[in-house]
Order: C-alpha cells, then sequence, then structure tokens
C-alpha cells in the first residue's frame, strides 16, 4: 500500500511539475464580436472593453443562467438545471459580499430608477454532471469529475463591457483524492462557487485600476 501510495504521488507531482513548465504564455485570442480574449490566471479568457470603469456604475443585474450545451448526456439533465441555478445565486453571493455595487439584484424590477445599472448575463456551454465510479479508480487524473464552461457577458446600456470563458471539472485537492467519497453535486457546487469567487475578484481588481 506504501508502494502504490509513493507512486501515486510521484506521478501527480510529474503531472504538476509538467504542466506548469508548458503553461503558454498569456495571448490574445479570437472571441465573438470582433474582439480578442487574453489569458488570466483564474477565468482563464477575459475581455474589458478600453476606458471600462466599474466605479461608474451602482447598480448590477445578475440574469438567469442560460444553457447551450450542444450534447447533454441525458443522466445529467436534471443537475443541469440545478448548476444553473447555483451558478447565479453564488455570482450573487461573491458579488455582494464584495461590495463593489450598492444593489446587485435578480429582477430588473429591482433596479432603482435613475441608477447607472450593468447586466451579467451567463451561459453554460459545456457540461457533465461527473461520476462517482470513475473518480474511484483515476479521479485524480479527472476521470469522473463534473464539468461546466461558463460563458459570461457584461453590458452596459446593451454595450458589451467585459466578457469571460472559464471551465472548472473538480479543482480542488479533496475532489481528485477523495472524489469516490463524494457527490457530483457536492463537487460541482465546490467548483462554482470558486468560479463566482473568481469573477468578483476579477472585477474587484478592474475596479482598483
Amino acid at each position: 500500500m506504501n508502494r502504490t501510495v509513493a507512486l501515486g504521488l510521484a506521478l501527480a507531482t510529474a503531472t504538476l511539475v509538467g504542466g506548469c513548465a508548458s503553461a503558454p504564455a498569456p495571448e490574445s485570442r479570437p472571441a465573438a464580436g470582433g474582439v480578442a480574449y487574453r489569458d488570466d490566471k483564474e477565468l482563464q479568457r477575459v475581455w474589458v472593453a478600453p476606458g471600462f470603469d466599474v466605479k461608474a456604475y451602482d447598480s448590477l443585474y445578475v440574469g438567469e443562467t442560460r444553457g447551450e450545451v450542444p450534447q447533454l448526456n441525458p443522466d445529467g439533465v436534471q443537475n443541469f438545471e440545478w448548476a444553473k441555478g447555483v451558478l447565479r445565486d453564488e455570482l450573487v453571493a461573491a458579488l455582494k459580499a464584495r461590495n463593489l455595487f450598492a444593489s446587485v439584484v435578480t429582477r430588473e424590477t429591482d433596479i432603482r430608477p435613475g441608477s447607472r445599472a450593468l447586466r451579467l448575463e451567463n451561459t453554460i456551454v459545456e457540461y457533465e454532471k461527473g461520476g462517482g465510479s470513475a473518480r474511484w479508480f483515476a479521479g485524480l487524473y479527472g476521470a469522473g469529475q463534473p464539468v461546466i464552461k461558463v460563458r459570461g457577458r457584461l453590458t452596459a446600456e446593451d454595450k458589451p463591457v467585459f466578457l469571460f470563458e472559464t471551465r472548472r471539472s473538480g479543482e480542488s485537492g479533496s475532489a481528485r483524492w477523495l472524489g469516490g467519497y463524494r457527490s457530483d453535486r457536492d463537487i460541482q457546487e465546490e467548483d462554482i462557487r470558486g468560479l463566482a469567487r473568481d469573477l468578483a475578484e476579477f472585477i474587484a481588481r478592474t475596479a482598483k485600476q
């Protein structure tokens, strides 16, 4: 057993080191609407409109999460609908915690008259609910981990000011090492919460520039 654990640790270390060594340098990549993404350490791909100033806005509306997954596995339909709601809830909680806006709302009617408001719309474009059996055998290497990829769009007066694309799949150490003991939803909720925190942190950094 000790030899097996030692071999697993060695392989994991080699994988991490190899991944770090081969990580590409930040670059611009094509995005919709004639703009170009740049790489971000946490959110992965982002674009910010020149001159965009978060501090100029006092309200943020977070719309219902949309889904545009080309081939959704039938056994993941219920979890997919659940994930859409969790994503919205976690984004609202993370953005409120940052105190970047006087109000963060989920109903357009709650936007105060006369306020300068931003709209955040999110679409899930890749999704897998995961599988505990696969995590038992190779969860450390990503097998059986739930997957969620989100494409987000922040607009001001119907004009895009911030775009992002980010993908999460069992990011925590416990999801990788102990994923066989955890449920698909527990792992994915953890991933979504981390995504929301990273988005709020990115917007907060942008506000300080």
